[in-house]
Order: C-alpha cells, then sequence, then structure tokens
C-alpha cells in the first residue's frame, strides 16, 4: 500500500484519528516515535521557527526544505499546509505539487481564504494536473468560513463542501470551530470527512469522534507548546542564575 493509500484510508475507518502537526524533522520522529499513524506540518509554525509571519511570507523554497528533511527522517504518511498554494498562478502551483510528490508527500491542505471562486479555479487546476499526470495527492480542502466571520456560516460551508468535493477534494478542513452542535450539522450535512483543530474545550478523542470528526489536527499548538515550555525554561535560567533547570 502506498502512502497516499493508507493515509486515504485513515480518514474512511470507523472513528478518528490523530494527526500531530510538526515543524522540522527531529519533532516530525518524535511524533512517529510516539505511535501517530500520521504526520501533517503547520505552517505557522515552519514559518515561525524561521523568523518568518504566517500566510505565505516564508518563502516555497524554504518551507519545501523543511518538508522535504520532514519525509526523509519518517516513515509515516505526511501532509502538508500547503496554505494558498504559494503563488497565483496555477501553473507555479502545480509545479509546487509535483516538488512533494517527488518527495513522496500524501496530501496537502489548500485553503480558501480568497474566495470560493479563486479556491475552485486553484482546487480544479491541481487536481486536473493530478489526473493528466496519474498521480494521487489526498486534498484536504480548508475552509475559513466561521474564522472569517462569513454571512450564514454554516450554510456557507455545506454550499462549499458540496462545490469543492465536486472539483475533487477529498477531505473538508473546518477551521474556527468551537461549538459541538455546530460541528454535528457540518458533519451530518457533508459527505466528505471533515478535520478540526481540536481545543481545549473540544479536546477529548471521543467526544469528537462522537460528533462526526474523522481527522484531529493540532496546527500550531505542538510547536507552541514546545517554545512556552524553553520561554519558562530559560528565564528560570536567568532568574536563579543557575543551570540546575536544564537537569
Amino acid at each position: 500500500m502506498t502512502s497516499y493509500e493508507t493515509f486515504y484510508q485513515l480518514h474512511q475507518r470507523p472513528g478518528s484519528f490523530l494527526l500531530a502537526n510538526a515543524w522540522n524533522a527531529k519533532s516530525a520522529r518524535l511524533i512517529q516515535a510516539a505511535g501517530f499513524a500520521a504526520i501533517g506540518t503547520s505552517s505557522g509554525a515552519i514559518a515561525d521557527s524561521l523568523g518568518y509571519a504566517d500566510g505565505e511570507q516564508i518563502p516555497f523554497k524554504e518551507l519545501f526544505y523543511i518538508v522535504q528533511r520532514i519525509k526523509a527522517s519518517t516513515t509515516i504518511p505526511l501532509s502538508v499546509d500547503f496554505e494558498r498554494g504559494y503563488s497565483s498562478n496555477l501553473s507555479v502551483i502545480n509545479d509546487h505539487v509535483q516538488q512533494l510528490l517527488d518527495i513522496g508527500v500524501a496530501g496537502i491542505n489548500l485553503e480558501d481564504v480568497e474566495g470560493e471562486t479563486v479556491y475552485l479555479q486553484k482546487l480544479e487546476s491541481v487536481k486536473n494536473y493530478l489526473v493528466k499526470t496519474n498521480q494521487r495527492l489526498f486534498i484536504n480542502a480548508r475552509t475559513d468560513v466561521f474564522l472569517q466571520k462569513l454571512p450564514s456560516p454554516l450554510v456557507t460551508v455545506i454550499s462549499r463542501a458540496k462545490r469543492y468535493r465536486e472539483a475533487g477534494a477529498d477531505g473538508l478542513f473546518v477551521t474556527g470551530l468551537g461549538d459541538p452542535a455546530t460541528i454535528k450539522e457540518i458533519t451530518s450535512g457533508v459527505s466528505l470527512p471533515v478535520n478540526i483543530v481540536g481545543n481545549a474545550g473540544l479536546a477529548s478523542v471521543a467526544a469528537l469522534e462522537n460528533i462526526g470528526i474523522k481527522r484531529i489536527s493540532m496546527a500550531v499548538l505542538p510547536y507552541r507548546s514546545t517554545y512556552n515550555h524553553l520561554d519558562r525554561l530559560v528565564n528560570n535560567l536567568i532568574t536563579t542564575q543557575s543551570l540546575s533547570p536544564l537537569f
């Protein structure tokens, strides 16, 4: 079974699965060693770790180098936070996709923050490219309707999910969700496996599974937690004027 097939099947089997998000080779190796079935990258974490703001401020070449090192250091399926494709040029986006395919990436997140029309152009272009070249890649359609506070968000998400599925999306990633009842309406109203990021109020895998979530990811949270710990550690070293906190 290929990496893509393994990753695809994770979304089809009963129940939910956890996807931890890495930002370098070391974090990815720790995720694999812990027993996770797949790894996702966090674009925000990778960008911040290299001194860039989130939102495609990091050049794709630099992002790709990190992704390449993560893939070379692990064996489980890898999905890449692809943001908006790191270009507005469809041909360039397809070239980026090919680079990811060449190193064995199993999936991508592609986000619709630019609006449904632009998104569908990008999604259809990528899908057509994959069909034309006889290659497979799990496309997780990220919709930021709730995050952007657009009108009638529930209706809009369900409508977009239908159009994205018809255009070739394999999954639906909905950001900005916190209400279990709303999540349940989405999972009941769409035919794509639904992915959300857990939060303090929705931290239970069992609870998320019960409302129909297939994929539970963590975005920038592992990175933030790690560096919050480092922040406390280095400040403690200064405060105590001792190396004992390191041991």
